[in-house]
């Protein structure tokens, strides 16, 4: 009841003496509180709002061009003199005031006027992709050209999240016959003759009929879609998926590469990441994080930054949805701490609490000795279930009364802490603790990580952090993006803590105190997240989980072969598949397309007939190592290829995706479709994504700032493999496998593929 009496600004009673009334101070300056931080959000994105409407254009652009027109007017100069004698009859007072009106609007249109034939005469520009195809240090003569218009174009120093946003070209959709072709040289090498012959008389089938069809249907799509793909793969592929979000679908990051974690006291540390978290949401919010350019000029779509914070996705009976809240009502934190969980208010009136004041708060929990509720220990566990089971379960018993605050309060905040009672550690020499480290931050103990939420910051008992992210919202450049600023404030940039590990600063503000959130859990409710919990387990068990920690070489001699690091080790992956299976699979690489509007990922398909050629080259005796450098270089040629072409919206993947649910739209068959879309990704691979930050400067160090991340395999009988390249002599690779599969093996992968990369620098001598 006194928490309940706290939530009420005044109260009021009728007595002998009158109306009385009890004004609650706390409670009015907390409203008031989130009334500033609601205006100051509005009147921020009014702002921003103006900016990228007149982008690539600036204030002082305006300014200069008031200034000409008033020279103009002063020395009758130019066409506008006709708009000036068109007041000859008004007065000197008259004149001057009507001049000034007249300057005023004509300089706003001409300033909007410039602004949209630069902002469209930008994307004109952003649709030329020469750049990515120019050999290294032989740039193009267009390029250049190119280059100083664009230059010319975005000289701003100050650049908002989205002021590209608008001058983003479309995702174009390939040309039918080009997808066609790609595919069938894509699975050549995995088919046998008849297979193939098959498969040829399928895709001349589907070319030829249906195809052409559902092909038209997603060209007209495209045209009125801001990005002909992104929304349909978010649905489909990620909210629609009946399956657990846990090891299915969310991926982790773990902490830097070293020995000691910046500070074992677990409460600094929390409050020091949670703070850098806070920090760039504010960015965000305010959009002051520059976006992310390639080369200096060439921007990158920053949609899904829009939804990283503040979200969860919420569980349907036949398909899920992101529920995203504004931060003006999400200016808190929830922490789960030995199976309680408390609400923290991380805002003094509208700024954020200082690392010092954080630190106390965590503090505060962690010496908390209350007992967990009935039931709520293991409640988490809901969230690694199958989702219409989950589904179910919340609106049976989480949809009224105290139930429904507590998971409302989880809902809205800003993301989740956990403060685990485990240590993790780290070396060089012992492969078990990055793998015992890794395993927590991807699926804890099953009851831990509330995995619905886009964000879970994870902090254990000796200072060392993990994260694990939801992955419909956002793919893992992004939140890698948030991450890596964390971890350079903790780790790079110093003074974030004293000699003892506590967190600099002081505490200044009034601090509320953490709130235990409440549950009224039934007894059937109790049953089903037992049920959870159990289901939890058995998928913890069958995950197989291996990080190979490569340190006899790195980028360096990847480079002196004539190959760039991503297709030296996809090469690389290809030998080691063939030694595991003695056969090659299906290969999926992802790489981005944010070069175009709302763009997230596309697939590279790695095996080629050179890919194959090289793999089967360095297991022949009788080939020289001049031969296998040769054949690295073309396979390793032909895959940046493919990988480029992907970015720039030539992939076949997302094409063949798109025609396939139009014609699920459309009720027709097409088994061409059905058999693409059925075939399974054994060996699926991703890079970890890093120096996305410029904080750092010179003092960047990748093995610092984290030692990868990874996700779960995507086929039963399959390998997922994420690789970070932490150096010139550093690699990083975590496997993952299931044990329930007799075939597969992430340590056994991880011993072979310690071998190929190390046959592999014997052929680099031949360079």
């Amino acid at each position: 009841m006194a928490e309940a009496r706290q939530a009420v600004a005044f109260q009021f009673a009728v007595t002998d003496e009158g109306v009385v009334i009890d004004f609650n101070k706390a409670a009015i300056y907390n409203v008031v509180s989130v009334i500033r931080h609601s205006v100051r959000l509005r009147l921020h994105r009014l702002y921003n709002t103006l900016l990228k409407n007149i982008f690539p254009n600036t204030t002082q652009s305006y300014i200069l061009i008031v200034i000409t027109l008033l020279l103009a007017r002063y020395l009758e100069a130019g066409p506008s003199v006709l708009l000036w004698n068109s007041d000859n009859e008004l007065n000197s007072t008259g004149r001057n005031v009507t001049g000034l009106l007249y300057v005023g609007v004509l300089s706003i249109i001409v300033w909007l006027t410039l602004a949209y034939i630069e902002r469209y005469t930008l994307k004109l520009l952003l649709m030329y992709k020469g750049w990515m195809w120019d050999p290294p240090r032989k740039t193009s003569w267009k390029t250049k050209v190119w280059y100083i218009l664009m230059k010319f174009l975005c000289a701003r120093k100050h650049l908002r999240l989205y002021s590209y946003q608008a001058s983003l070209p479309k995702l174009s959709v390939p040309s039918l016959q080009s997808t066609c072709k790609k595919y069938l040289s894509s699975v050549k090498p995995l088919m046998n003759k008849e297979e193939y012959n098959e498969m040829e008389r399928l895709v001349d089938e589907f070319r030829n009929g249906i195809g052409r069809k559902l092909h038209r249907y997603t060209v007209l799509y495209s045209w009125w879609a801001t990005n002909y793909v992104s929304e349909w793969w978010e649905k489909y592929v990620y909210l629609k998926c009946r399956g657990p979000l846990m090891i299915n679908s969310n991926y982790y990051a773990v902490d830097s590469a070293i020995p000691e974690p910046v500070s074992s006291v677990q409460a600094a540390r929390a409050a020091s990441v949670a703070h850098s978290f806070l920090e760039f949401r504010q960015k965000v919010d305010d959009e002051t994080l520059e976006p992310l350019v390639l080369r200096d000029v060439i921007p990158t779509c920053s949609k899904q930054y829009s939804k990283m914070w503040n979200t969860t996705r919420i569980p349907g009976r036949r398909c899920d949805y992101l529920a995203h809240y504004d931060s003006s009502n999400s200016r808190h934190i929830v922490v789960y701490h030995r199976g309680r969980f408390f609400k923290i208010n991380v805002y003094d009136g509208d700024k954020i609490l200082n690392p010092a004041e954080l630190e106390r708060l965590f503090q505060t929990i962690i010496d908390d000795t209350s007992e967990p509720q009935p039931g709520e220990s293991n409640l988490p566990a809901l969230t690694a279930q199958e989702r219409y089971y989950w589904a179910v379960v919340r609106r049976s018993h989480f949809s009224s009364g105290i139930n429904k605050q507590s998971l409302d309060t989880i809902e809205k905040a800003a993301f989740i802490v956990s403060l685990d009672d485990t240590e993790q550690y780290y070396s060089d020499t012992d492969p078990s603790l990055v793998i015992n480290q890794s395993k927590s931050a991807l699926h804890g103990n099953g009851k831990n990580r509330w995995f619905d939420k886009s964000v879970n910051l994870i902090v254990h008992k000796n200072g060392r952090m993990a994260g694990n992210f939801e992955h419909s919202l956002a793919d893992a450049p992004v939140f890698g993006h948030p991450y890596e600023y964390a971890m350079i404030n903790d780790v790079i940039i110093p003074g974030r803590y004293d000699s003892k590990g506590h967190c600099s600063g002081e505490i200044i503000n009034k601090l509320s105190p953490p709130k235990r959130l409440k549950w009224d859990l039934s007894s059937e409710c109790i049953e089903k997240i037992d049920e959870s919990y159990a289901l939890a387990q058995k998928m913890i068990d069958d995950l197989d989980l291996f990080v190979l920690n490569f340190q006899d070489y790195g980028k360096n001699l990847m480079k002196k072969c004539g190959v760039s690091p991503d297709a030296f080790l996809q090469m690389a992956m290809q030998l080691t598949y063939y030694k595991c299976s003695n056969r090659f699979c299906l290969t999926y690489e992802s790489t981005m397309t944010r070069l175009y509007r709302e763009g997230r990922t596309e697939t590279v398909r790695t095996v080629t007939d050179l890919s194959c050629k090289f793999a089967l080259a360095m297991l022949d005796k009788t080939k020289t190592n001049r031969e296998r450098l040769d054949l690295l270089r073309q396979a390793g040629t032909l895959h940046q290829k493919q990988y480029r072409q992907a970015m720039c919206g030539g992939g076949i993947d997302r094409h063949l995706f798109c025609m396939y649910v139009i014609s699920q739209y459309l009720k027709v068959e097409s088994p061409f479709l059905k058999k693409v879309l059925s075939e399974p990704w054994r060996l699926s691979t991703s890079q970890t994504p890093h120096q996305q930050t410029k904080y750092a400067g010179d003092k960047y160090d990748a093995k610092k700032v984290s030692a990868g991340g990874g996700f779960g395999p995507v086929a039963d009988d399959g390998y997922g493999v994420s690789y970070i390249i932490t150096g010139d002599d550093c690699l990083m690779i975590h496997i993952t496998a299931k044990n329930s599969c007799p075939t597969t093996s992430a340590k056994m992968f991880a011993d072979k593929l310690r071998e190929s990369l190390l046959e592999m620098k014997e052929i680099g001598s031949a360079a």
